[in-house]
């Protein structure tokens, strides 16, 4: 097998459980709460990371230990935000609204790089705009607050996704991923003690969605992505996370028997359409 093969395969598997999280995350919601599952999930993935990548985290520095105290700060934001909102949209919903942040780190990067978009980024962003309003837009032309805190999540993992460019080019990106999975966990367990009583669900259910979460959609989707983008081009990582939403329909349709009306089709095809093509042209 070529190499660029396997590392294709990585992305793609990780890309499908990319979109699983979404259907998972709306199950575990069914017997626990927000913070619970956040805590759960996070705290497995750094379990699992730290055990098999144990030897490409160690010696951490101390830059390292700030910047993924940064980093987790900011990931235990978008996590809040997209949970949050999965329990008040459908997952097919969430995983379109939050695959926009592709579209919006353009914008992030001409704030903060000085990097100025090109003109067919405009064009998509109104084409994209267009889609989140026949997707979200109910029969009486309101916005409910699982889309918008799904929004909310884009920009937030936008913001994420450009402060991890510019911190990991001088540290360990390794090191960085397990440490942050550790911060989000802590965030999320000394968080809930205050909102929420913290109760172990015993649904078996509950827990074989959580290990999924935590194996595979954290640990093992956040690793391939990072070993793949070592040896793919940007635009071939991006168009293949660009198929998440897909993934994500296809197993909300089998698992949570969640239908799209003809408008929002239109909507979730104009949202597809303008991801993929950010991806590919950037």
């Amino acid at each position: 097998m070529q190499e660029n093969h396997k590392y294709n395969i990585y992305m793609f598997i990780a890309t499908i459980f990319f979109g699983m999280t979404y259907v998972l995350t709306k199950i575990c919601l069914k017997y626990s709460t927000e913070f619970h599952i956040i805590s759960f999930r996070f705290l497995i993935a750094f379990v699992v990371s730290l055990i098999f990548l144990q030897k490409k985290i160690f010696p951490v520095k101390r830059t390292e230990f700030l910047y993924s105290l940064l980093l987790g700060a900011l990931l235990f934001l978008v996590f809040i935000a997209m949970t949050i909102g999965v329990k008040y949209t459908t997952a097919t919903n969430a995983s379109f609204l939050i695959s926009l942040s592709v579209i919006f780190i353009p914008f992030f990067s001409w704030f903060f790089n000085k990097e100025k978009p090109k003109k067919r980024i405009f064009v998509v962003l109104i084409i994209a705009l267009i889609g989140i309003i026949l997707l979200t837009l109910d029969k009486n032309l309101e916005f409910h607050i699982g889309d918008i805190l799904c929004l909310i999540c884009a920009t937030l993992f936008t913001f994420y996704v450009i402060m991890t460019e510019k911190i990991v080019k001088n540290n360990n990106p390794t090191a960085l991923g397990v440490l942050q999975f550790g911060w989000v966990f802590l965030f999320s367990f000394l968080v809930q003690y205050p909102i929420e009583s913290f109760v172990i669900p015993k649904n078996k259910f509950f827990w074989l969605s959580m290990v999924l979460l935590g194996i595979f959609c954290t640990a093992f989707g956040y690793i391939a992505q990072t070993i793949a983008q070592k040896n793919l081009s940007s635009t071939v990582v991006g168009f293949i996370l660009s198929l998440e939403p897909v993934f994500s329909g296809i197993f909300g349709y089998f698992f949570l028997n969640e239908y799209l009306s003809f408008q929002q089709y239109i909507g979730a095809f104009l949202l597809l359409i303008s991801v993929i093509y950010v991806s590919v042209k950037n």
